[in-house]
């Protein structure tokens, strides 16, 4: 977890899929809740697949926007601009910053290895 501002950032393993409406299938979530998976996203699959597609590595950062492992924490148009608005600053600032303490400590960030 990284704090900031009063704010709680938490890292933690996303699942990425490209599989819809699978807040409808109970088994399933039973899985993500097995693995312990802290967020679910659609969107970078495509990136991830890509770029070890094509041997260019990739990384996200990624804003949980919604709760939808709950019926009242599924998304809507007024909910995500109400996060947008109070989160997504702040949320950028942070990757900035975490990306300036990798490089002035001398780190790198861990990639994967493209074996051919």
């Amino acid at each position: 977890m990284i704090r900031d501002l009063g704010h709680d950032y938490w890292t933690g393993t996303v699942y990425t899929t490209n599989r819809r409406v699978w807040e409808h299938d109970d088994l399933f979530k039973e899985r993500l809740r097995a693995m312990r998976c802290m967020a679910i996203d659609m969107e970078t699959a495509t990136i991830f697949a890509a770029g070890f597609a094509n041997h260019i590595p990739a990384g996200a950062l990624l804003l949980v926007s919604d709760h939808p492992m709950i019926p009242e924490g599924v998304k809507t148009e007024a909910s995500d601009l109400i996060v947008i608005r109070e989160f997504a600053e702040g949320q950028i600032q942070v990757g900035i910053e975490a990306l300036r303490l990798i490089r002035r400590h001398g780190r790198s960030v861990r990639h994967l290895r493209f074996d051919e």
